[in-house]
């Protein structure tokens, strides 16, 4: 007799696979079961072999080992609903309880007593579709005076409605420093700049007080308006907003989600143009800045950070401001990277849109634009001073440039310090830019390797001492912003009010240019930061009274109070719109 198959079948490798390998639960654990048992393999090797946890074969072999039936590897289940005895308990005892007329509460409350720890609202889903829903007892909400759980006390509702202006009510308050921005609001005329931008609101909490409560916190340095909360129960920063109290923080969010980019436009547009500025046409400082995001899953581009030197989740900010008065007259993040190198002449037209007249000369650094743009400010006729990024074969040239080329200037930098420099200057033909740009190569300002300016000499020739002296003032755009970061938290996205961006960045101009105004009015601190300001001025409590005419705020003893009086802060305001037509007077002891 023969011992050969009589029916011999193809072995192929993917039949072998199917053994090596099982896809099926039930053949997986019979393969781990037998390897271990039978043939004596470490739990280890299993796991390499199946590609398991160690853990998951331990596992398998101990449940085994309890119950040895083989026969149980290869049961299929049952299709259909499985059986669950603790569920269907829980089902048949609140639904006889339910057809007894027991509420919800009272549901709970009995399986409770008998073991089963379940959720409301799960036996709200389970007799819903029993078709025995049961109502929730509804719990008595906290009223304004209240306690809530943290033992905090309950704010009234935000109403412009509410606002009591009956003469002889006096109260204290812990935002008297606010009132020291009215004399600059009423100038800049406000109430006519939200009217112009269309800003949303409601009969509760008009345009105006939504704008105002929101720019309240910013102006007192609450950290991006997250401590909104602090000031709900203070009567004074909400009469500085128009308000009976100043609304909660779950209104800052919504709101800001309401405004359009363009909306924004049009108020910082209606406010600078009542700005002083000076003659046009003016030049400006460019710069961006990264305002990264702290928290999980943002779906945001990543920015270089320098902070943390390091490319974060982040949205970039554009911002320009006016040279020499340094006030911020636009600020946009609402641009994405792709967007970021049109940014320098998408400004310029902007500007000529709303001024009639182009820039006279933009300063920026390398990364702020390309060599086409550069080519289309010249068309403009609008000058630029910009950096250069450094080559390793610019630098090569440079080492290579003979001692006689270079020449020597001193310029002036923050708080007076004189640094002498060298530079060479030359015409060099750049990518994408008609014709030659005039390049200044500069040593001796702090940095190890040269600095490279290109200028269009627009609107005219400047010396190359006045170039080195005129991008050098720059810095002023960088502290500033570094003013804005500490004060007014402008990069702090993740907080427990999460603005829109761009509208926070709005507030924060709006903010900035107050601080300015009122800067530009204290003698001795024209140049002085916010920071300072609040510290010194702003930061201080108070009575409020209010008569048939005006508003008296009592401001608590200061040691800077009679700066005040000599900048006629004290002196009356004219009639306050949103204060019902009355005037406002700061009283100094």
């Amino acid at each position: 007799m023969s011992n050969r198959d009589p029916t011999p079948m193809a072995r192929s490798p993917e039949l072998a696979r199917l053994f090596e390998r099982p896809d099926l639960p039930a053949q997986r654990h019979y393969e781990i079961c037998r390897a271990y048992f039978h043939e004596a393999i470490t739990a280890d090797a299993i796991a390499r072999r199946f590609h398991l946890h160690v853990g998951s074969v331990r596992a398998i072999v101990r449940d085994f080992a309890r119950d040895p039936d083989v026969k149980a590897l290869f049961a299929a289940a049952a299709p259909g609903r499985k059986t669950a005895p603790k569920r269907d308990a829980i089902l048949q005892r609140a639904c006889e309880l339910r057809r007894r007329g027991a509420t919800l509460a009272d549901i709970h409350a009995a399986l409770k007593r008998e073991g089963f720890d379940v959720s409301e609202s799960y036996l709200f889903r389970v007799l819903r579709r029993a078709g025995l829903a049961a109502t929730r007892r509804g719990r008595p909400s906290r009223r304004p005076g209240d306690r809530a759980h943290d033992g905090s006390l309950v704010p009234d509702v935000a109403d412009a409605r509410a606002l009591a202006l009956e003469p002889g009510r006096r109260f204290p308050t812990r935002a008297a420093g606010l009132f020291l921005f009215l004399p600059a609001m009423l100038d800049l005329d406000l109430p006519g700049a939200v009217t112009q931008a269309g800003l949303p609101g409601s009969e509760r909490i008009p345009p105006l007080q939504a704008l105002l409560a929101l720019l309240a916190p910013k102006l007192l340095g609450k950290r991006r308006v997250s401590h909104i909360s602090d000031l709900c129960c203070d009567e004074g920063a909400g009469l500085f907003a128009g308000l009976n109290v100043l609304p909660k923080a779950t209104y800052a969010t919504d709101y800001s989600y309401k405004t359009e980019r363009a909306m924004t436009e049009r108020l910082i547009a209606a406010v600078i143009a009542r700005t002083p500025l000076g003659d046009p046409p003016l030049s400006f400082n460019l710069d961006f800045h990264a305002i990264p995001f702290r928290g999980d899953e943002a779906d945001l581009e990543n920015h270089w950070v320098p902070l943390r030197n390091r490319a974060l989740p982040s949205v970039m900010a554009f911002v320009a401001q006016a040279i020499g008065r340094r006030v911020l007259c636009y600020a946009t993040a609402n641009l994405l990277r792709d967007e970021a190198d049109d940014m320098v002449v998408r400004f310029a037209d902007y500007w000529k849109e709303q001024t009639g007249h182009y820039p006279a000369r933009l300063l920026f650094d390398s990364r702020a634009t390309t060599y086409a743009s550069l080519n289309q400010l010249t068309r403009r006729r609008v000058g630029f001073i910009t950096i250069r990024r450094r080559g390793s074969g610019m630098l090569a040239r440079v080492r290579r440039l003979p001692a006689g080329s270079w020449r020597r200037c001193q310029i002036t930098q923050a708080k007076g310090k004189r640094r002498s420099v060298q530079y060479v200057e030359e015409w060099v033909e750049l990518d994408d830019y008609e014709g030659a740009a005039r390049q200044l190569i500069v040593t001796g300002l702090g940095h190890e390797s040269p600095t490279f300016f290109l200028t269009n000499d627009c609107p005219q020739v400047q010396t190359a001492r006045e170039v080195i002296q005129t991008y050098a003032s720059r810095n002023h755009v960088e502290n500033q912003l570094g003013e804005q970061i500490t004060f007014f938290h402008l990069d702090c996205l993740c907080s427990d009010v999460r603005l829109n961006v761009d509208f926070d960045l709005t507030l924060t101009v709006l903010a900035d240019l107050l601080y300015r105004r009122l800067a530009e009015r204290l003698k001795g601190f024209g140049r002085t930061g916010p920071a300072r300001l609040f510290r010194k001025f702003i930061d201080t409590s108070g009575l409020i009274e209010i008569t048939a005419s005006e508003v008296i705020v009592y401001l608590s003893k200061r040691a800077h109070n009679p700066l005040l009086k000599e900048a006629g802060l004290t002196q009356p305001t004219g009639p306050v719109p949103w204060l019902g037509g009355r005037a406002v007077r700061l009283e100094c002891p």
